[in-house]
């Protein structure tokens, strides 16, 4: 599974470490109310607007896959792909079941890195944490909430 071992250079790290920030920043922040009311209000644009956001993530997988894994295509490209498929079918589906299928495809996405697309067990969070952010927080849209709490 993830035996591949990898000693980080100080370029690699700062990589990760940018990253990670970034990662735990965006899950926060995606993933409020005022996210979410602005990414998904009523305005021309505003879905191209989302997959551009998504889009414009794949420059952390290819920066991740270069430095970090030192060219790993199969890493960055199998991810690329499942993030790209997998905000399709969060986008394109009916807003009853976004959270659902958001999490389904999350789920999947998991398992496919924690399988197929090995990487070093230093960084078997990037994967999981990278598409949580987009696919989870960020694509899925506000439910308001009804009702009084118990």
């Amino acid at each position: 599974m993830h035996e591949r071992t990898v000693e980080l250079k100080a370029s690699q790290l700062t990589v990760v470490l940018v990253a990670g920030l970034d990662l735990i920043g965006g899950i926060l922040t995606n993933a409020t109310n005022a996210a979410k009311r602005w990414y998904h209000r009523r305005a021309p644009g505003a879905r191209r607007a989302r997959l551009f956001f998504v889009a414009a993530h794949l420059l952390h997988l290819a920066v991740l896959g270069t430095v970090v894994l030192e060219g790993d295509l199969a890493w960055t490209l199998g991810n690329a792909g499942l993030l790209l498929a997998g905000a399709a079918a969060v986008e394109f589906t009916p807003v009853q079941v976004a959270r659902p299928v958001a999490v389904g495809v999350w789920t999947a996405v998991v398992l496919v890195n924690l399988f197929w697309l090995t990487v070093p067990l230093a960084l078997v969070w990037f994967a999981p944490l990278f598409h949580l952010k987009l696919l989870v927080c960020h694509l899925v849209p506000e439910t308001p909430l009804r009702g009084a709490r118990d």
